[in-house]
């Protein structure tokens, strides 16, 4: 068990039953950043309590107004359509004080959902049907094998950027600064390259080459932005296919999670990132870069799910991106593990000496079989556009 005491935690938010009360807990779920339990009840009913990682997200109060804003809209926009509110969006559960965090005596901030029943979780890019259950209120009946979990998801994530297009003044806040700003992270490369405090450039000559020879690709999209030749809009920021809740009977994505990152940005940022995660062929730190690349056929069921949805809403310049935009997003990931890499690997955790490196290099690698089929990816979207 946990060193936290989740018992006093949850007793300070309202459950949906005022008469049922903590029984047990256990962590949940595969995510790196936050703590994440789920909580059993005397009802059997189950919540998950979740720990902000407030050294990361470091405006938690703010990612909470954030997230609170996003699903009351899309709770709104669920029920215009005649959905379900507590299946197709996060439902956030209010203090006794009505608010919708709470701070422990230790200065940890901590929020409540609805833990939604009857779903699955993909991993990025899996093939296979080993999943990763969302709950284990199980309420009978056949699973079902989504035809193309890949397609949906990217759909989902289209669908999500669609309802939220129209969230109301004021604009969300900025939670992490110039998050997916690639200038931004270009300007902290080389920053880290030049103070080299480590000494470990002289080791990354091709990788740091590359990335400078690349300098242009930086700035293209949020040259378009400042130019207003694309729209700022409400973005995800971290588009992995496991961000996505399937229901297990129909195999339809149903809700997208994990909301911290949600801010204005670029809609095709988002599509970008889905890209990189899901089309990938090997681990982020494959060392044989023979192994490393992406697959086109990944790519094209990501296409074709995202503007199933998307094309109803984006613009034609950024419809005319978005194989650029996946090509930039790996640049840009690849630009920050080198970055870090060069620092002292102070942002990602590392396992083994050298590791934010191989990650740079599989994303590189991946940059230049894109860059090698690019009039390929142009052809897919234009197919579907």
């Amino acid at each position: 068990m946990p060193s936290h005491d989740l018992a006093s935690i949850f007793s300070q938010f309202t459950p949906n039953d005022p008469t049922e009360s903590f029984l047990s807990a256990e962590p949940f779920g595969s995510g790196h950043i936050n703590d994440t339990y789920r909580i059993l009840t005397s009802n059997n009913t189950h919540y998950i309590l979740q720990r902000i990682n407030h050294e990361i997200f470091t405006r938690p109060v703010e990612v909470m107004e954030n997230i609170h804003r996003v699903t009351t809209h899309l709770r709104r926009k669920i029920l215009d359509r005649g959905g379900d509110p507590r299946r197709e969006t996060l439902t956030l559960l209010p203090t006794r004080d009505n608010q919708w965090f709470v701070q422990d005596e230790n200065g940890n901030y901590w929020r409540m959902y609805d833990c939604i029943s009857n779903v699955r979780t993909y991993e990025i890019g899996d093939d296979s049907t080993s999943v990763a259950a969302a709950s284990t209120n199980k309420e009978g009946g056949e699973e079902s094998q989504p035809p193309n979990h890949v397609k949906e998801a990217a759909a989902s994530f289209a669908r999500f950027q669609r309802d939220v297009s129209d969230i109301p003044p004021p604009r969300l806040h900025e939670t992490i600064s110039r998050f997916g700003d690639t200038t931004f992270r270009f300007e902290q490369f080389e920053s880290a390259y030049k103070e080299d405090i480590l000494n470990r450039a002289k080791d990354c000559r091709p990788e740091i080459e590359f990335a400078l020879s690349r300098r242009k690709d930086a700035s293209i999209l949020m040259n378009l932005l400042k130019e207003k030749k694309i729209p700022e809009r409400v973005s995800h920021y971290d588009t992995k296919i496991n961000n996505v809740l399937f229901d297990i009977h129909t195999g339809k994505g149903i809700c997208v999670i994990d909301l911290d990152t949600v801010m204005p940005g670029l809609a095709i940022y988002d599509f970008g990132d889905a890209v990189r995660a899901a089309a990938a062929l090997a681990a982020e730190d494959e060392r044989d870069l023979s192994k490393v690349g992406f697959s086109m056929d990944k790519f094209a069921l990501l296409t074709e799910g995202y503007l199933s949805v998307a094309k109803e809403f984006l613009t034609d310049v950024e419809v005319d991106h978005l194989a650029f935009s996946a090509r930039l997003v790996s640049f840009t990931i690849g630009l920050r593990f080198l970055a870090d890499h060069l620092s002292g690997d102070t942002y990602f955790k590392i396992q083994r000496e050298g590791q934010n490196l191989d990650r740079c290099r599989t994303q590189f690698k991946t940059v230049k079989d894109m860059e090698e089929q690019f009039d390929e990816m142009k052809a897919v979207v234009n197919r579907w556009r």
